[in-house]
């Protein structure tokens, strides 16, 4: 991802199916974490073979990645509870983040 863009971020969470589950995708870099979840998350089956794939799409706002350091990398981790209160968690995987040479937010038009 690079910082100050409005990335579109998508997650595979292999043999797992998360259809009726609370889903929270967190990012963290050092002391700065931001989490998705609910309305903010496109969530998504497939089944191939037997074998159940969740994807989660997310877009993060200009703003939300300037959040982050370039040329460090963001963690990512997805967890989830059930209507049973089960919760479970992927392993944390990494994101790298490059830089923008125009770091700040811009708007169209102006």
């Amino acid at each position: 991802m690079i910082n100050y863009t409005t990335p579109t971020i998508s997650l595979i969470v292999e043999g797992v199916d998360l259809t009726g589950n609370d889903i929270y995708v967190t990012l963290e870099q050092g002391c700065k974490e931001l989490t998705k979840k609910g309305a903010d998350l496109n969530v998504s089956t497939e089944t191939i073979q037997q074998v159940t794939n969740t994807t989660i799409t997310f877009v993060l706002s200009q703003t939300e990645s300037a959040l982050f350091d370039f040329n460090k990398n963001v963690s990512v981790q997805v967890n989830w509870i059930s209507t049973q209160g089960v919760r479970a968690a992927t392993e944390i995987k990494n994101i790298p983040v490059m830089r923008n040479l125009l770091d700040q937010v811009i708007e169209y038009g102006n």
